[in-house]
């Protein structure tokens, strides 16, 4: 908790967490955490430390204008949601993080202006997507899915009947076709 109290001091930001975070761990007060039964976050910097990216904490932040993830997992769907991608361990990254946001005293913020979220136009893959009906998990045939030995490019109709959800663990045939 140490690292994220620096990083929000550094950056003059507010703590808040996922649903477990507060009412499991009790780092943060319950009022703290943020998703869809909890706080919508609306400003305009999120930066989400070792959050997975379950659905119910990204309806939680929809509406921020800039969201930057820190993960371990490569995979994991809160990238899929976010500006910025930052994949390694909050450990190493928040104290680097802290100390380049770090401008030394502090002064009374003005009042926020909120920025709009750009509209960037992805372009669609010209392949089906696969998405976990356990998690939320999309499969990528461009990113495979190295931790199992899958190589990129590989698609989904070529993995292996045995071949399970790298994030909860569900067989491939709990997987659904979407075109969007």
């Amino acid at each position: 908790m140490k690292l994220i109290e620096d990083l929000a001091r550094s950056a003059g930001a507010a703590i808040g967490s996922s649903r477990p975070v507060a009412e499991t761990l009790k780092y943060v007060p319950i009022n703290r955490y943020v998703g869809m039964s909890g706080q919508k976050f609306t400003g305009n910097l999120y930066i989400a430390c070792g959050i997975s990216g379950a659905g119910q904490h990204l309806k939680g932040i929809k509406d921020a204008t800039t969201i930057v993830a820190i993960n371990t997992n490569a995979n994991a769907p809160i990238f899929k949601n976010a500006d910025y991608g930052i994949v390694g361990d909050v450990m190493e990254i928040l104290p680097l993080l802290s100390k380049a946001l770090d401008t030394g005293e502090k002064k009374p913020a003005p009042p926020m202006k909120k920025m709009k979220r750009p509209f960037i136009k992805k372009e669609a893959p010209s392949y089906m997507r696969h998405v976990c009906n356990g998690c939320g998990y999309e499969y990528d045939q461009m990113l495979g899915d190295p931790e199992n030995d899958i190589a990129p490019g590989t698609p989904f109709e070529k993995l292996p009947e045995e071949w399970i959800c790298p994030e909860c663990g569900e067989a491939k045939d709990q997987f659904i076709e979407t075109l969007d």
